[in-house]
């Protein structure tokens, strides 16, 4: 029965039309943005889950920043104090040669100022983002030598967290502008330079060194002054300076002059023993931030594989659905067309 209320047929071919006209859509959106979720209208699971990792990202980004950040001022510090070992290294061989009694140790001092010139340049250049580790001032506010790195980001039951390495700049100051009160930095360091340096005058050639400061006033290893004394041939000797004070332009070949010489060495060989000792931590913090680093790029990339495994669309098979669809739109406006043209055909029974 063929009736002008009600075309069935047509009814069927629009309802056929407009689910692959949807179909159509959704493809064509897939297509092109690349996914097949880009909303949560499309899939609430992965949409969920893909917006969280994709958060995490931004925060792994973020880490990652810092960490070179960081990272940048370990290397400068480190490579800093790799100038200041060799500049040590050249005052320690220059006061060796100094010993000589024929030796001309005027020349040796312009060696040892240029040498001390070099220290104080690396020093006062090893700066990032306006910090410097090398050379500071403890008596400024806010100072803290004990220096929080950020290294690392973690997501445990849903809780956020950011880990944090500790470094303590006071084991490798070099220079404390400070000029009175207490530090807040490290004094261990200096501490175990001076033990190694202090000796027990057993003979008439040794002096006692000792430091001139109180031990919580204590500043970097080139501006802690030292107290040098002991009795040589029977006159009392006594001086105190830091290690950039060192001058032997003005010393002779006497037995008082050549225990001072001596007494510079052995500042010289703890300062660097000293030194070394810190930077042991600078390598240690380097490494680590360097693998945490390594390891924030590595979960990046994880989670950027997690999500597109989620709501990336496979191309090959959209653009062959797409062409599919489009077939099949075809096919239904024919369809349609032909479900509308059988009531056109009743007209001609009233001719």
């Amino acid at each position: 029965m063929t009736s002008i209320i009600t075309n069935n047929a047509a009814t069927v071919a629009l309802a056929t039309l407009r689910s692959i006209n949807n179909d159509l859509n959704t493809t064509n959106d897939r297509v092109s943005t690349g996914k097949k979720i880009n909303g949560a209208a499309d899939g609430a699971a992965y949409w969920n889950i893909s917006t969280t990792l994709t958060s995490d990202n931004g925060a792994l980004g973020a880490v990652k920043d810092a960490i070179n950040l960081d990272l940048s001022s370990v290397k400068t510090s480190s490579t800093g104090i790799d100038q200041v070992l060799n500049a040590l290294q050249t005052i320690k061989e220059a006061l060796v040669s100094a010993k000589s009694s024929s030796t001309d140790r005027a020349s040796y001092q312009k060696d040892i100022a240029a040498a001390l010139s070099d220290i104080e340049s690396a020093s006062n250049s090893a700066v990032v983002n306006d910090s410097n580790w090398l050379s500071v001032d403890s008596s400024a506010a806010g100072y803290n030598a004990e220096k929080s790195l950020l290294a690392n980001f973690s997501r445990n039951d849903g809780v956020v967290s950011v880990g944090t390495a500790d470094l303590d700049t006071g084991a490798f100051t070099l220079y404390d502008a400070k000029t009175s009160g207490t530090s807040t930095g490290s004094s261990s360091t200096i501490d175990k330079a001076v033990t190694l340096v202090a000796t027990t005058a057993s003979t008439d050639a040794d002096l006692t060194v000792t430091v001139a400061t109180a031990a919580g006033s204590l500043k970097g290893f080139m501006d802690t002054e030292y107290t040098l004394s002991g009795t040589i041939d029977g006159a009392t000797v006594t001086e105190t300076l830091s290690i950039s004070d060192i001058d032997i332009s003005e010393l002779t070949g006497s037995k008082a002059d050549l225990a001072k010489i001596d007494s510079y060495m052995k500042l010289i060989d703890a300062t660097m023993a000293g030194i070394r000792s810190g930077a042991v931590a600078l390598g240690t913090t380097e490494t680590r931030l360097e693998s945490q680093q390594s390891f924030a790029q590595s979960l990046i990339d994880i989670n950027t594989s997690s999500i597109g495994s989620l709501i990336d669309a496979d191309m090959e098979e959209e653009s062959t659905k797409l062409k599919a669809l489009q077939t099949q739109q075809q096919l239904a406006v024919q369809s349609l067309s032909i479900a509308n043209s059988s009531t056109s055909n009743i007209m001609t029974l009233f001719r």
